[in-house]
């Protein structure tokens, strides 16, 4: 079982600590704020109230076995980049950082952050590409040039298979993974991953992968 730590508990580091929760993750949570602290009880497996900046008692309480810290100070970008600092010298894997600007997103990542999010622009992305395409279910922006995208099976793919209906060659897109959609009320059907000789349905979704262009001129 991965071991995760969450330093300050902003919008975005609560959220990280509930979705840790929902996995049965072992997490710890530090922060000094006693209101979120006495918030994250019922939630993470050990909480600390800690100042951040005592190097001392952050060496005690980040040990070997966690490996990735996921840091949310808010607009207290100072802080933030001690905290990752720590983090980096401690020597943990994978340090996953909120910033508030460019600015403050390259000095993190300069002191050892291993990943930069920003979840407003990121929500916003999300939504916009959901929005923006007819028919998406759902949309994850990779980066600003790639893109995985949900969407029920194109009308003109039915009855063929993935092979006959030559997603890639057509439209420069891959088929990722397959599955069928669920009657109302009942619960979401597993994914499979695409098999070249499945024959397509109405009542199917696949999972695209590929550029952002390519995913948005099929879904106009």
């Amino acid at each position: 079982m991965r071991n995760f730590a969450v330093i300050g508990m902003g919008q975005f580091g609560k959220c990280m600590v509930e979705t840790l929760q929902e996995r049965g993750l072992n997490t710890l949570v530090i922060d000094q704020d006693e209101a979120k602290v006495q918030w994250a009880r019922d939630r993470a497996t050990k909480v600390v109230k800690a100042d951040i900046l005592d190097f001392a008692l952050f060496e005690q309480l980040i040990d070997g076995s966690i490996e990735c810290a996921i840091v949310d100070l808010g607009d207290q970008m100072e802080r933030s980049i001690l905290a990752t600092n720590y983090l980096s010298k401690l020597k943990v894997k994978q340090i996953v950082v909120e910033a508030t600007n460019q600015d403050h997103a390259e000095i993190l990542e300069i002191v050892g952050a291993t990943r930069i999010v920003f979840p407003e622009k990121e929500a916003a992305q999300r939504l916009a590409g959901l929005l923006a395409g007819q028919g998406r279910l759902d949309y994850f922006p990779v980066s600003k040039e790639f893109s995985l995208i949900e969407i029920p099976v194109p009308s003109t793919w039915v009855g063929s298979t993935l092979s006959e209906a030559s997603v890639r060659k057509k439209y420069q897109l891959n088929v990722v993974a397959i599955r069928e959609q669920p009657h109302p009320g009942t619960e979401e059907l597993p994914w499979s991953f695409a098999d070249p000789e499945r024959t397509l349905h109405t009542t199917d979704v696949v999972l695209l992968a590929g550029s952002t262009e390519a995913l948005e001129k099929l879904t106009k």
